[in-house]
């Protein structure tokens, strides 16, 4: 049934148009965010410049966004196409590409010329001729440009043909179009090329000429949620979309009713049970970080596994657990929720009680993996009883009592012989494992007892320099006539046990926003071009003199390191004792400092304080420099404290200084205060706020980033001194960690 939802009325489409417009199975279920889309697009279809013609549907795998945009093209009654984006697109997959007519002279395998004959659009003929020469994209595209080459190269004119993109002849012809995960394109500007063409009188610069976007033409975009290797979508294009939806799953009852629709499966009472469970582990899943979901497919293909007579509780596992992870670790997790459920155990009385044949005795709910591991586990703990008797140190010991444990081969023979053979070996094994130990540290066991000596020797060497170097840094200053001293606090027992318990409460926070950058990171964008190109990322106007049709430039392959160091400056003065500012600024820092630790993100941590006597005008606390490591730094974080005054623009220059030579494309300078700079004899005012910002404007010319976080009443006077632009209001503590690792993860 066609609802009245139809923008196409009286328009003529051809044969093959008319095939591409989707018809609706009979397993259909209108949802609300169809019919509201739907309703939406057509009540504003005359509505001039408030038209409705980009619509985002952003939300889990199988949550219905596909699906949906097809349920559009029928309602709308518009042709549907789509593009499904990857990482490496460029322009050319936008606009359409310019590509030689082969001749069968030309080319060895006749088939390529089928390929470009029969194919009319550039997506196409990528496709198919991925598939035949069982390439994929960028290998596709290296063959093509190796093919051109080799034609040029028989000293024959080479003529080209334009073969328009699937954008393009969508919007050309007034299609709707879905643009699958965008979000995966390493390249930014790739989208920003659509941004003219999503306008509502959008034009696009073709290789040909200029295209005018049709009346009739839709753009769905749909976009998974903080997937692997998603990057979020560009502003600039999410801002020209007039109607977004959040597509989660659908309720219980919708998912029912799809499921017996698709499946024919009948039994409701066990359906909404088995969607009960993939509520929970799609929540579960969410809220520890574990990559996967668990989505409608997933329901289906279960509930189908049941349906043809498979095990509902072994078939679980194959169908939904390990599609949403196969970590022993995850799984547990999962797990763990459904045994607190207890829905399982509510499935297995259902079917107890309707004697239904599936039923089987269960085993208890363990996959075949954890179980595995938890055999191996067992093994290992039976093996260290086995030998837990054996003490090296007390060996003759444990001869002498115990006949059993001499091999077959010496029973019988004499203890004592035994036993001084026994104490040969292992003096022999110990010096090996001494000699090998040395060779393999480069450390001998003399050393080893002079490295506590060493280490301090060291530790006030390095201090020694810090000074040094703060106090040069001061010259020509209105600091330096003051005494800076830089102190390295060390970790204390006390502080590593608060260290700890802090790590503890802020681990699943911190894991689960490293897991999500750490699948972007993979995609690190890469800064540099190769010229010359057939296609490529940006165009290169110097090019066209030359031509030959290489006009592109191509980005080279990412780069394995994020590119992002973090000096952080915390304010240690007395007011922080308020309100437990200096408790929810460490909470923060060690949270910050774990997650940099796990994405190897360079790190920077001071503290400062002023005016604690007068030889010690300015007292800095270097908890961490770049090149130290990271054990311990947490328990050293952990004695910070409020103390007394403070002189910013101190610390700020020091900081700013050793993070301009970093070698990093952003250098971010986080300043955490909670008041406005003051310290004897008059370093407050307008004297503390000219120092302040001469600092800021020399660094930024360095490239240094400054981000000030106010967590105390005194946030417009911060944002006044240090630039709204760089002010981030974190007054509420509870939620201060948790928006710090948020803000710095955005800058990876």
């Amino acid at each position: 049934m066609i609802r009245g939802f139809v923008v196409s009325d009286g328009r003529k489409f051809t044969e093959e148009e008319k095939q591409m417009i989707w018809k609706k199975s009979p397993s259909h279920q209108e949802s609300v965010e169809e019919l509201r889309v739907a309703d939406t697009i057509n009540r504003n279809w005359h509505n001039g410049e408030l038209r409705v013609i980009n619509v985002l549907l952003e939300g889990d795998a199988g949550s219905g966004k596909t699906q949906l945009a097809k349920a559009l093209s029928h309602d709308l009654q518009l042709p549907y196409t789509k593009i499904t984006c990857f990482a490496d697109m460029d322009k050319s997959d936008v606009f359409g590409s310019l590509l030689p007519v082969m001749e069968e002279a030309q080319v060895e395998d006749k088939k390529i010329i089928q390929f470009f004959e029969n194919n009319s659009t550039t997506q196409q003929l990528l496709e198919n001729l991925s598939s035949y020469l069982q390439l994929n994209m960028a290998g596709t595209k290296e063959y093509l440009e190796k093919l051109e080459r080799k034609i040029k190269g028989t000293g024959k004119n080479v003529t080209y043909k334009y073969y328009p993109s699937e954008i393009v002849r969508a919007l050309q012809e007034g299609y709707l179009l879905e643009i699958q995960e965008p979000t995966v394109i390493r390249d930014a500007s790739v989208l920003v090329a659509l941004n003219s063409a999503l306008e509502i009188d959008g034009i696009l610069n073709t290789p040909t000429g200029m295209i005018k976007r049709h009346h009739d033409a839709v753009v769905v975009i749909t976009t998974n949620r903080n997937y692997q290797g998603n990057r979020p979508l560009n502003e600039s294009l999410r801002d020209r979309v007039q109607h977004t939806e959040r597509m989660n799953l659908p309720s219980k009852e919708v998912m029912v009713k799809r499921a017996f629709s698709k499946v024919g499966f009948a039994d409701e009472v066990l359906l909404e049970m088995m969607a009960e469970i993939i509520i929970l582990l799609d929540a579960t899943s969410k809220a520890n970080g574990i990559k996967g979901v668990a989505g409608m497919r997933s329901y289906f293909y279960w509930v189908n596994a049941v349906h043809q007579g498979e095990n509902i509780f072994d078939s679980i596992y194959q169908k939904v657990i390990y599609k949403i992870t196969t970590d022993e670790t995850e799984i547990r997790i999962l797990e763990k929720e459904l045994e607190s459920s207890q829905l399982l155990e509510r499935i297995q009385s259902y079917l107890l009680d309707q004697k239904n044949p599936m039923n089987k005795p269960q085993a208890p709910l363990v996959s075949p993996m954890v179980d595995k591991y938890e055999e191996q586990q067992e093994g290992e703990e039976d093996l260290q009883k086995d030998t837990s008797s054996f003490d090296f140190p007390k060996e003759e010991e444990k001869i002498q009592n115990s006949d059993s444990a001499l091999p077959q081969q010496e029973k019988g023979k004499p203890l004592e012989i035994f036993s001084e053979k026994r104490s040969k070996d292992i003096e022999i094994d110990s010096n090996k494992g001494k000699e090998h130990e040395e060779s393999q540290t480069g450390i001998s066991q003399q050393q080893v007892k002079q490295l506590p000596e060493i280490l301090e020797k060291q530790e006030a060497d390095k201090k020694k320099e810090l000074n040094k170097e703060a106090r040069t840094l001061m010259k020509n200053t209105i600091h330096q006539k003051e005494g800076i001293i830089i102190h390295r606090p060390p970790a204390t027992k006390e502080s590593m046990s608060e260290a700890e318990s802090i790590k503890k409460e802020i681990t699943p926070l911190v894991e689960s926003m490293a897991r999500k950058i750490l699948a972007v990171l993979e995609k690190e964008e890469s800064e540099t071009y190769t010229q010359g190109k057939f296609y490529g990322t940006r165009f290169n106007a110097s090019k066209v003199v030359i031509g030959d049709y290489r006009y592109f430039d191509k980005k080279n392959p990412p780069t394995e390191n994020p590119s992002l160091a973090v000096a952080i400056r915390i304010d240690e003065s007395g007011s922080m004792v308020r309100a437990q500012r200096m408790e929810s600024a460490k909470k923060a820092i060690i949270a910050l400092t774990e997650f940099c630790r796990m994405l190897n993100v360079p790190l920077m941590i001071y503290g400062d304080t002023a005016d604690i006597s007068k030889r010690e005008m300015t007292s800095l606390y270097s908890y961490k420099e770049f090149d130290d490591g990271y054990e311990g730094v947490i328990g050293k974080i952990a004695t910070m404290k409020p103390r007394q005054n403070n002189r910013d623009g101190v610390n700020l220059r020091i900081l700013a200084e050793k993070l301009s030579k970093q070698i990093a494309s952003t250098k971010l300078l986080i300043n955490i205060s909670d008041g406005q700079p003051k310290a004897m004899p008059n370093y407050s005012g307008d004297a503390a706020r000219v120092d302040i910002q001469s600092v800021i404007r020399e660094y930024e010319r360095k490239d240094v980033l400054f981000l000030s976080v106010a967590i105390g009443e005194d946030k417009e006077k911060i944002a006044e001194l240090h630039g709204r632009e760089r002010f981030l209001d974190m007054t509420d503590l509870k939620s201060f960690p948790q928006k710090l690792v948020e803000t710095i993860s955005r800058f990876l």
